[in-house]
């Protein structure tokens, strides 16, 4: 008889032919009447297989084929919103226009770039002021 009682896991896992290989149920009479429990209530919550024929599942086989081989053949309304999307998607393709290509700034000599970029930064107003300077001005 082995050292220990083997554990409810042990003997549910003994029972699907994955536990410990050392036959302590066979040996002890306690593990014994507990693994018999356990194989009487896994057999109790088994569902029986139903019974069927050969000539049911025959029959089912040949319906299966007769549904498959008389099936029409796709119409060519299928194809329609895919063969749409192929044109539209051609049509986009073809109507695309490269971006307008962008002309360079005007050369300017470093003394005329440094007095434009310190005319806007030298104000101490924000630009936003601007358009409120210009209704004071045109009224004068």
């Amino acid at each position: 008889m082995g050292l220990r009682h083997w554990s409810d896991e042990e003997i549910l896992t003994g029972l699907y032919g994955v536990g410990p290989a050392d036959g302590h149920p066979n040996e002890c009479a306690d593990c014994r009447r507990r693994w018999e429990s356990m194989r009487l209530r896994r057999e109790a919550l088994r569902v029986p297989e139903p019974e069927m024929s050969e000539a049911f599942f025959a029959s089912q086989r040949r319906a299966i084929i007769a549904r498959t081989e008389g099936r029409p053949r796709s119409s060519g309304f299928q194809l329609v919103p895919w063969l749409a999307a192929v044109v539209l998607l051609f049509l986009a393709i073809v109507t695309n226009r490269p971006a307008p290509v962008s002309k360079p700034a005007p050369e300017q000599s470093d003394a005329q770039l440094f007095e434009d970029v310190f005319a806007v930064v030298s104000s101490s107003e924000p630009r936003a002021v601007e358009p409120v300077h210009s209704l004071f001005q045109a009224n004068q």
